[in-house]
Protein backbone atom coordinates (compact mmCIF):
# COMPACT_ATOMS: atom_id res chain seq x y z
CA UNK A 1 0.00 0.00 0.00
CA UNK A 2 0.95 3.34 -1.30
CA UNK A 3 0.47 5.90 1.92
CA UNK A 4 0.30 9.75 1.04
CA UNK A 5 2.87 10.98 3.81
CA UNK A 6 3.49 13.98 2.59
CA UNK A 7 0.04 14.93 3.13
CA UNK A 8 -1.02 13.18 6.30
CA UNK A 9 2.77 12.84 8.06
CA UNK A 10 1.54 15.73 10.71
CA UNK A 11 -1.69 14.29 10.98
CA UNK A 12 0.52 10.99 12.96
CA UNK A 13 -0.21 13.48 16.35
CA UNK A 14 -3.94 13.84 15.82
CA UNK A 15 -5.43 10.61 14.10
CA UNK A 16 -3.33 7.84 15.93
CA UNK A 17 -6.55 6.25 17.25
CA UNK A 18 -7.09 5.21 12.99
CA UNK A 19 -3.06 4.40 12.50
CA UNK A 20 -1.54 0.98 12.26
CA UNK A 21 2.36 0.42 12.21
CA UNK A 22 4.45 2.31 10.48
CA UNK A 23 6.98 0.31 9.03
CA UNK A 24 8.31 -3.23 9.42
CA UNK A 25 4.98 -4.84 7.79
CA UNK A 26 5.63 -6.32 4.25
CA UNK A 27 2.49 -7.74 3.55
CA UNK A 28 0.66 -4.49 2.66
CA UNK A 29 -0.85 -3.78 -1.01
CA UNK A 30 -3.48 -1.81 -2.22
CA UNK A 31 -5.61 2.10 -2.27
CA UNK A 32 -2.76 4.43 -0.96
CA UNK A 33 -4.99 6.96 0.94
CA UNK A 34 -5.38 5.53 4.04
CA UNK A 35 -2.70 7.32 6.21
CA UNK A 36 0.84 8.01 6.51
CA UNK A 37 3.52 5.72 5.70
CA UNK A 38 6.78 6.66 7.84
CA UNK A 39 9.29 3.88 7.57
CA UNK A 40 11.97 2.88 9.98
CA UNK A 41 14.02 -0.58 8.97
CA UNK A 42 11.48 -1.65 6.51
CA UNK A 43 12.05 -0.05 3.30
CA UNK A 44 15.11 -0.39 0.08
CA UNK A 45 16.69 -4.12 -0.90
CA UNK A 46 19.76 -6.01 -0.09
CA UNK A 47 22.01 -9.07 -1.10
CA UNK A 48 23.41 -11.35 1.74
CA UNK A 49 24.37 -11.64 5.21
CA UNK A 50 27.78 -9.95 6.86
CA UNK A 51 30.75 -12.84 6.93
CA UNK A 52 32.37 -13.33 9.56
CA UNK A 53 35.30 -11.87 8.45
CA UNK A 54 32.53 -8.70 8.20
CA UNK A 55 32.58 -8.66 11.90
CA UNK A 56 36.05 -8.19 12.66
CA UNK A 57 36.36 -5.30 10.16
CA UNK A 58 33.85 -3.45 10.14
CA UNK A 59 32.21 -0.50 13.21
CA UNK A 60 31.59 2.83 14.18
CA UNK A 61 33.38 6.17 12.55
CA UNK A 62 34.05 9.35 13.31
CA UNK A 63 34.49 10.79 8.94
CA UNK A 64 31.42 9.57 6.66
CA UNK A 65 34.40 7.80 4.31
CA UNK A 66 35.81 5.57 7.13
CA UNK A 67 35.17 2.13 8.04
CA UNK A 68 36.02 1.79 11.89
CA UNK A 69 35.83 0.18 14.58
CA UNK A 70 33.75 0.30 17.68
CA UNK A 71 36.13 1.52 20.95
CA UNK A 72 34.05 0.57 23.61
CA UNK A 73 33.50 -3.08 23.58
CA UNK A 74 33.01 -4.61 26.45
CA UNK A 75 32.75 -8.26 26.52
CA UNK A 76 32.49 -8.27 29.98
CA UNK A 77 29.03 -6.34 29.87
CA UNK A 78 26.12 -8.70 31.37
CA UNK A 79 22.39 -8.33 32.32
CA UNK A 80 19.12 -7.86 30.20
CA UNK A 81 17.80 -5.57 28.59
CA UNK A 82 14.59 -4.88 26.63
CA UNK A 83 13.96 -3.86 23.25
CA UNK A 84 10.51 -2.53 22.09
CA UNK A 85 9.35 -2.20 18.19
CA UNK A 86 6.87 -1.86 16.12
CA UNK A 87 8.47 -3.54 13.54
CA UNK A 88 5.84 -6.60 11.68
CA UNK A 89 6.72 -10.76 12.02
CA UNK A 90 8.19 -10.82 8.82
CA UNK A 91 11.26 -8.04 9.37
CA UNK A 92 13.82 -10.28 11.29
CA UNK A 93 16.48 -7.07 11.15
CA UNK A 94 16.68 -7.38 14.99
CA UNK A 95 16.99 -11.00 15.41
CA UNK A 96 19.82 -10.68 13.33
CA UNK A 97 21.05 -7.98 14.80
CA UNK A 98 21.04 -9.82 17.76
CA UNK A 99 22.64 -12.63 16.74
CA UNK A 100 25.19 -10.57 15.86
CA UNK A 101 25.40 -8.23 19.03
CA UNK A 102 25.45 -11.36 21.07
CA UNK A 103 28.72 -12.00 19.47
CA UNK A 104 30.59 -9.63 21.20
CA UNK A 105 28.29 -9.05 23.53
CA UNK A 106 27.37 -13.16 24.53
CA UNK A 107 26.49 -12.14 28.43
CA UNK A 108 23.79 -9.56 27.46
CA UNK A 109 20.54 -11.48 27.07
CA UNK A 110 18.43 -8.79 24.73
CA UNK A 111 14.60 -9.28 25.03
CA UNK A 112 13.21 -8.69 21.31
CA UNK A 113 9.65 -7.23 21.96
CA UNK A 114 7.18 -6.11 18.80
CA UNK A 115 5.14 -4.01 21.41
CA UNK A 116 2.19 -2.80 18.98
CA UNK A 117 1.63 -0.26 16.35
CA UNK A 118 4.41 3.27 16.57
CA UNK A 119 1.69 5.43 18.11
CA UNK A 120 0.69 2.52 20.75
CA UNK A 121 4.45 1.76 21.81
CA UNK A 122 4.60 5.85 22.31
CA UNK A 123 1.84 5.81 24.07
CA UNK A 124 2.72 3.03 26.34
CA UNK A 125 6.19 4.39 26.95
CA UNK A 126 4.67 8.01 27.82
CA UNK A 127 2.16 5.83 29.89
CA UNK A 128 5.39 4.29 31.58
CA UNK A 129 7.28 7.61 31.93
CA UNK A 130 4.34 9.16 34.13
CA UNK A 131 4.34 5.92 36.33
CA UNK A 132 8.03 6.16 36.81
CA UNK A 133 8.51 2.33 35.83
CA UNK A 134 7.77 0.15 33.21
CA UNK A 135 9.99 1.42 29.69
CA UNK A 136 12.02 -0.75 28.32
CA UNK A 137 16.46 -0.16 28.18
CA UNK A 138 15.88 0.73 24.57
CA UNK A 139 12.96 1.91 21.93
CA UNK A 140 12.48 1.77 18.34
CA UNK A 141 10.38 5.36 18.10
CA UNK A 142 9.15 6.50 15.18
CA UNK A 143 10.14 10.61 14.54
CA UNK A 144 6.96 12.01 14.94
CA UNK A 145 6.76 10.63 18.29
CA UNK A 146 9.44 12.51 19.84
CA UNK A 147 7.08 15.79 20.19
CA UNK A 148 5.79 14.18 22.57
CA UNK A 149 8.93 13.51 24.78
CA UNK A 150 11.25 16.66 23.20
CA UNK A 151 10.58 18.87 26.61
CA UNK A 152 11.18 16.04 29.13
CA UNK A 153 14.03 14.28 30.64
CA UNK A 154 12.40 10.77 29.03
CA UNK A 155 15.46 9.71 27.36
CA UNK A 156 19.14 9.53 28.32
CA UNK A 157 21.36 12.31 26.78
CA UNK A 158 23.35 10.39 24.76
CA UNK A 159 25.73 13.61 24.08
CA UNK A 160 26.91 12.78 27.47
CA UNK A 161 29.34 9.97 29.43
CA UNK A 162 29.72 7.05 29.04
CA UNK A 163 28.23 7.66 25.72
CA UNK A 164 29.28 10.84 23.94
CA UNK A 165 27.68 10.24 21.09
CA UNK A 166 28.75 13.68 19.56
CA UNK A 167 31.47 12.00 18.19
CA UNK A 168 29.26 10.55 15.79
CA UNK A 169 27.52 13.54 14.83
CA UNK A 170 29.59 13.87 11.63
CA UNK A 171 28.16 10.39 10.56
CA UNK A 172 24.78 11.74 9.57
CA UNK A 173 23.12 14.51 7.68
CA UNK A 174 22.76 17.96 9.82
CA UNK A 175 19.11 17.97 9.56
CA UNK A 176 18.58 14.46 10.43
CA UNK A 177 21.26 14.57 13.49
CA UNK A 178 19.47 17.79 14.77
CA UNK A 179 15.69 16.32 14.62
CA UNK A 180 16.36 14.19 17.42
CA UNK A 181 17.59 16.77 20.08
CA UNK A 182 15.34 18.22 22.57
CA UNK A 183 13.45 21.10 21.96
CA UNK A 184 16.33 23.41 23.44
CA UNK A 185 18.65 21.67 21.16
CA UNK A 186 21.22 21.14 24.34
CA UNK A 187 20.59 17.35 24.29
CA UNK A 188 20.58 14.25 21.78
CA UNK A 189 17.18 11.85 22.58
CA UNK A 190 18.12 9.55 20.13
CA UNK A 191 20.38 8.06 17.38
CA UNK A 192 18.49 7.88 13.85
CA UNK A 193 17.54 4.81 11.87
CA UNK A 194 17.21 5.76 8.38
CA UNK A 195 16.56 8.93 6.34
CA UNK A 196 14.01 8.25 3.86
CA UNK A 197 14.04 11.19 1.02
CA UNK A 198 10.66 11.90 -1.05
CA UNK A 199 11.05 10.32 -4.70
CA UNK A 200 9.05 10.34 -8.02
CA UNK A 201 8.39 7.36 -9.62
CA UNK A 202 7.09 6.75 -13.06
CA UNK A 203 6.38 5.22 -16.04
CA UNK A 204 9.31 5.73 -18.29
CA UNK A 205 7.64 3.70 -21.41
CA UNK A 206 5.14 6.54 -21.39
CA UNK A 207 6.92 9.47 -20.70
CA UNK A 208 9.51 7.81 -23.67
CA UNK A 209 6.11 7.61 -25.88
CA UNK A 210 5.27 10.66 -25.52
CA UNK A 211 8.26 12.86 -26.29
CA UNK A 212 9.37 13.57 -22.46
CA UNK A 213 13.12 12.28 -20.77
CA UNK A 214 12.85 8.94 -19.61
CA UNK A 215 15.83 9.13 -17.81
CA UNK A 216 15.85 9.52 -14.49
CA UNK A 217 18.85 12.47 -14.24
CA UNK A 218 17.32 14.04 -17.89
CA UNK A 219 13.47 14.27 -16.41
CA UNK A 220 14.66 15.75 -13.20
CA UNK A 221 16.28 18.53 -14.77
CA UNK A 222 13.68 18.88 -16.91
CA UNK A 223 10.77 18.89 -14.44
CA UNK A 224 12.96 21.56 -12.34
CA UNK A 225 10.69 24.32 -14.87
CA UNK A 226 7.16 24.54 -13.72
CA UNK A 227 6.23 25.15 -17.06
CA UNK A 228 7.78 21.86 -18.06
CA UNK A 229 6.00 20.21 -15.29
CA UNK A 230 2.79 21.57 -16.01
CA UNK A 231 3.08 20.86 -19.92
CA UNK A 232 4.02 17.17 -19.08
CA UNK A 233 0.55 16.85 -16.59
CA UNK A 234 -1.41 18.64 -19.57
CA UNK A 235 -0.13 16.44 -22.34
CA UNK A 236 -0.85 13.09 -20.17
CA UNK A 237 -4.02 14.00 -18.82
CA UNK A 238 -5.70 14.82 -23.04
CA UNK A 239 -4.77 10.53 -22.92
CA UNK A 240 -6.55 9.89 -19.69
CA UNK A 241 -3.11 9.85 -18.27
CA UNK A 242 -1.79 11.43 -14.88
CA UNK A 243 1.50 12.86 -13.30
CA UNK A 244 -0.59 14.29 -10.05
CA UNK A 245 -2.45 12.17 -7.72
CA UNK A 246 -4.38 14.96 -5.95
CA UNK A 247 -4.98 18.45 -6.90
CA UNK A 248 -2.59 20.51 -4.03
CA UNK A 249 0.40 17.63 -4.30
CA UNK A 250 2.40 20.53 -5.80
CA UNK A 251 1.65 22.61 -3.06
CA UNK A 252 2.84 19.70 -0.81
CA UNK A 253 6.08 18.88 -2.76
CA UNK A 254 6.87 22.85 -1.59
CA UNK A 255 5.99 22.44 1.77
CA UNK A 256 9.50 20.99 2.48
CA UNK A 257 9.20 21.26 6.35
CA UNK A 258 6.78 20.86 9.17
CA UNK A 259 4.74 24.04 10.72
CA UNK A 260 7.83 25.21 13.07
CA UNK A 261 11.40 25.83 13.30
CA UNK A 262 12.96 24.63 16.26
CA UNK A 263 12.27 27.60 17.55
CA UNK A 264 8.82 27.12 17.26
CA UNK A 265 8.40 30.21 14.31
CA UNK A 266 5.95 28.99 12.16
CA UNK A 267 7.54 28.80 8.44
CA UNK A 268 4.92 28.05 6.07
CA UNK A 269 4.92 31.61 4.71
CA UNK A 270 6.80 32.97 1.63
CA UNK A 271 7.23 32.87 -2.04
CA UNK A 272 7.41 29.27 -2.81
CA UNK A 273 4.02 28.31 -0.64
CA UNK A 274 2.02 31.23 -2.51
CA UNK A 275 3.72 29.42 -5.99
CA UNK A 276 2.83 26.10 -4.78
CA UNK A 277 -0.92 26.76 -3.91
CA UNK A 278 -1.14 29.03 -7.64
CA UNK A 279 -0.19 26.08 -9.45
CA UNK A 280 -2.33 23.74 -7.11
CA UNK A 281 -5.68 25.96 -7.80
CA UNK A 282 -4.52 25.72 -11.79
CA UNK A 283 -4.22 21.73 -11.47
CA UNK A 284 -7.91 22.18 -10.19
CA UNK A 285 -8.96 24.18 -12.89
CA UNK A 286 -7.67 22.24 -15.83
CA UNK A 287 -8.55 18.96 -14.02
CA UNK A 288 -4.94 17.67 -13.77
CA UNK A 289 -5.12 15.68 -11.23
CA UNK A 290 -6.64 12.06 -10.93
CA UNK A 291 -7.71 12.17 -7.58
CA UNK A 292 -8.02 8.07 -8.13
CA UNK A 293 -9.07 6.49 -4.41
CA UNK A 294 -9.45 2.79 -3.53
CA UNK A 295 -9.75 0.47 -6.55
CA UNK A 296 -9.68 2.85 -9.02
CA UNK A 297 -6.06 3.99 -7.31
CA UNK A 298 -4.99 0.27 -7.45
CA UNK A 299 -5.94 -0.62 -11.42
CA UNK A 300 -4.45 3.07 -12.68
CA UNK A 301 -1.26 1.54 -11.13
CA UNK A 302 -0.91 -1.23 -13.25
CA UNK A 303 -3.43 0.38 -16.57
CA UNK A 304 -1.00 3.15 -17.09
CA UNK A 305 -3.53 5.87 -16.22
CA UNK A 306 -1.10 6.75 -12.88
CA UNK A 307 2.38 7.71 -14.79
CA UNK A 308 4.00 9.05 -12.11
CA UNK A 309 3.64 8.81 -8.52
CA UNK A 310 5.27 10.59 -5.21
CA UNK A 311 6.26 8.56 -2.36
CA UNK A 312 9.68 7.70 -0.55
CA UNK A 313 12.82 5.70 -1.20
CA UNK A 314 10.89 2.62 1.04
CA UNK A 315 7.50 2.55 -1.68
CA UNK A 316 10.19 1.15 -4.12
CA UNK A 317 9.63 -2.12 -2.49
CA UNK A 318 5.25 -1.66 -2.24
CA UNK A 319 5.43 -0.36 -5.92
CA UNK A 320 6.33 -4.38 -7.15
CA UNK A 321 2.96 -5.03 -5.50
CA UNK A 322 1.23 -2.03 -6.41
CA UNK A 323 2.04 -2.38 -10.27
CA UNK A 324 3.14 -5.78 -10.55
CA UNK A 325 2.50 -6.20 -14.11
CA UNK A 326 4.70 -3.33 -14.94
CA UNK A 327 8.01 -4.60 -13.86
CA UNK A 328 11.11 -2.76 -15.73
CA UNK A 329 9.04 0.13 -16.70
CA UNK A 330 8.94 2.42 -13.73
CA UNK A 331 12.05 3.99 -12.85
CA UNK A 332 12.67 7.04 -9.76
CA UNK A 333 14.10 10.29 -9.77
CA UNK A 334 14.35 13.50 -7.84
CA UNK A 335 11.45 15.69 -7.12
CA UNK A 336 10.39 18.10 -9.40
CA UNK A 337 10.67 21.94 -8.67
CA UNK A 338 13.81 21.39 -7.14
CA UNK A 339 12.20 20.02 -4.39
CA UNK A 340 13.31 18.13 -1.61
CA UNK A 341 11.16 15.97 1.43
CA UNK A 342 11.37 13.03 3.94
CA UNK A 343 9.59 10.61 4.08
CA UNK A 344 9.17 9.50 7.75
CA UNK A 345 11.97 7.98 9.52
CA UNK A 346 12.93 6.52 13.05
CA UNK A 347 15.37 6.35 15.73
CA UNK A 348 16.80 4.44 18.93
CA UNK A 349 16.42 5.81 21.94
CA UNK A 350 17.55 4.79 25.50
CA UNK A 351 14.58 5.74 28.15
CA UNK A 352 16.03 7.22 31.71
CA UNK A 353 14.58 4.27 33.10
CA UNK A 354 16.59 1.83 31.93
CA UNK A 355 18.41 -0.14 34.77
CA UNK A 356 21.09 -1.24 32.31
CA UNK A 357 21.81 1.99 30.36
CA UNK A 358 25.49 0.84 29.23
CA UNK A 359 24.41 -2.46 27.68
CA UNK A 360 22.10 -0.72 26.07
CA UNK A 361 24.35 1.49 24.49
CA UNK A 362 26.25 -0.56 23.62
CA UNK A 363 23.21 -2.04 21.61
CA UNK A 364 22.32 1.20 19.88
CA UNK A 365 25.85 1.74 18.88
CA UNK A 366 26.03 -1.84 17.35
CA UNK A 367 22.85 -1.48 15.25
CA UNK A 368 23.09 1.87 14.11
CA UNK A 369 27.04 2.83 14.40
CA UNK A 370 28.90 -0.33 12.98
CA UNK A 371 28.24 -1.53 9.25
CA UNK A 372 27.79 -5.23 10.13
CA UNK A 373 24.57 -3.83 12.39
CA UNK A 374 23.63 -1.81 9.69
CA UNK A 375 24.11 -4.19 7.07
CA UNK A 376 21.42 -6.16 9.00
CA UNK A 377 18.85 -3.14 8.63
CA UNK A 378 19.87 -3.01 4.82
CA UNK A 379 18.71 -6.58 4.10
CA UNK A 380 15.25 -5.86 5.41
CA UNK A 381 15.36 -2.66 3.37
CA UNK A 382 16.54 0.13 5.72
CA UNK A 383 18.15 3.21 3.85
CA UNK A 384 20.38 4.38 6.48
CA UNK A 385 20.85 7.35 7.97
CA UNK A 386 24.69 6.59 8.88
CA UNK A 387 26.38 7.52 6.40
CA UNK A 388 29.33 5.67 6.20
CA UNK A 389 26.54 2.52 5.52
CA UNK A 390 25.38 4.44 2.69
CA UNK A 391 28.91 3.61 0.73
CA UNK A 392 28.30 -0.29 1.21
CA UNK A 393 27.87 -2.29 -2.02
CA UNK A 394 24.59 -2.67 -0.91
CA UNK A 395 23.94 0.07 -1.20
CA UNK A 396 26.09 1.88 -3.95
CA UNK A 397 26.33 -1.42 -6.42
CA UNK A 398 22.59 -2.68 -6.24
CA UNK A 399 20.23 -2.98 -8.93
CA UNK A 400 16.49 -2.96 -9.01
CA UNK A 401 15.50 -5.34 -12.23
CA UNK A 402 11.95 -3.74 -11.14
CA UNK A 403 12.58 -0.16 -12.06
CA UNK A 404 14.82 -1.52 -15.29
CA UNK A 405 17.83 -2.40 -13.56
CA UNK A 406 18.12 1.35 -12.53
CA UNK A 407 20.62 1.90 -9.25
CA UNK A 408 18.07 3.04 -7.38
CA UNK A 409 19.71 2.92 -3.78
CA UNK A 410 22.22 4.69 -5.35
CA UNK A 411 20.21 7.57 -6.45
CA UNK A 412 18.05 7.51 -2.87
CA UNK A 413 21.28 7.82 -0.79
CA UNK A 414 22.27 10.72 -3.33
CA UNK A 415 19.30 12.72 -1.82
CA UNK A 416 19.74 12.35 2.09
CA UNK A 417 22.02 15.29 3.06
CA UNK A 418 19.63 16.91 1.01
CA UNK A 419 16.67 16.73 3.19
CA UNK A 420 15.30 19.60 4.46
CA UNK A 421 14.78 20.72 8.15
CA UNK A 422 11.81 18.92 10.21
CA UNK A 423 11.64 19.27 13.65
CA UNK A 424 8.43 17.28 15.51
CA UNK A 425 6.67 19.45 17.80
CA UNK A 426 3.75 19.26 19.71
CA UNK A 427 1.91 22.39 18.11
CA UNK A 428 1.97 20.56 14.43
CA UNK A 429 -1.42 19.17 15.33
CA UNK A 430 -3.05 22.07 15.72
CA UNK A 431 -1.39 23.78 13.06
CA UNK A 432 -2.25 21.26 11.01
CA UNK A 433 -5.67 21.02 11.37
CA UNK A 434 -5.98 25.01 10.52
CA UNK A 435 -3.74 24.93 7.28
CA UNK A 436 -6.02 22.10 6.34
CA UNK A 437 -8.91 23.55 6.34
CA UNK A 438 -7.68 27.12 4.59
CA UNK A 439 -6.11 25.30 2.24
CA UNK A 440 -9.16 23.51 1.60
CA UNK A 441 -11.07 26.90 1.15
CA UNK A 442 -8.48 28.38 -0.89
CA UNK A 443 -8.92 25.93 -3.14
CA UNK A 444 -12.54 26.07 -3.55
CA UNK A 445 -13.43 30.05 -3.66
CA UNK A 446 -10.12 30.21 -5.66
CA UNK A 447 -9.18 33.26 -2.65
CA UNK A 448 -6.17 34.98 -3.52
CA UNK A 449 -2.86 32.85 -2.42
CA UNK A 450 -0.56 35.20 -0.29
CA UNK A 451 -3.78 36.23 1.07
CA UNK A 452 -4.84 32.80 2.19
CA UNK A 453 -1.44 31.85 3.31
CA UNK A 454 -1.44 34.46 5.23
CA UNK A 455 -4.81 33.97 6.99
CA UNK A 456 -3.34 30.85 8.15
CA UNK A 457 -0.46 32.34 9.31
CA UNK A 458 -2.27 34.23 11.65
CA UNK A 459 -4.79 31.81 12.83
CA UNK A 460 -2.33 29.19 13.68
CA UNK A 461 -0.14 31.71 15.51
CA UNK A 462 -3.40 32.36 17.84
CA UNK A 463 -4.36 29.47 18.33
CA UNK A 464 -0.74 27.88 19.82
CA UNK A 465 -0.14 30.90 21.43
CA UNK A 466 -0.58 29.46 24.71
CA UNK A 467 0.81 26.25 24.20
CA UNK A 468 3.73 27.57 22.35
CA UNK A 469 4.50 30.13 25.00
CA UNK A 470 4.67 27.74 27.76
CA UNK A 471 7.00 24.82 26.30
CA UNK A 472 9.14 27.93 25.65
CA UNK A 473 9.37 28.49 29.31
CA UNK A 474 9.51 24.79 29.46
CA UNK A 475 13.01 25.17 28.09
CA UNK A 476 13.78 28.43 29.74
CA UNK A 477 13.10 30.64 26.44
Amino acid sequence: MKKMFFVTIILVLTLVTVLTGCGGTSNVSGNKDTGAQTNTVDNAKTNDQTSKDDDAKTANTNSPGDAAKTDTVNTELSGEITLWHHLGESDKSFENVIAGFNKKYPNVKVKNLRNGATYEIADKLKTAIAAGSGAPDVVLLEQSYFSKFNTTDAFVDLLQPPFDAKRYEGNFPENVWKKFHTLDGKKLMAIPVDAPPGVMYYRADIFEENGFPSDPDELATYMENPDNFMNMAQTLKAQGKYILEYDTEILDMLSDSRFFDNQLNYNRTGDKYIQGLDLSKKVKQLGLAANFNGDAWNQAMNNGKLAMTWSASWYVNYIKDDSKDNSGRWRACRQPLNTYSVGGGSALAIPSQSKNKEAAWAFVEYTLLTLEGQKELIRYNSLPAFKPALKLPEIADSTDAFLGGQKANELFASLVDKIPPDYPSALDGTASKIWNKGIEKAMKTNQDSRAALQQIADDVDKAVAKEKADLLKSIGQ
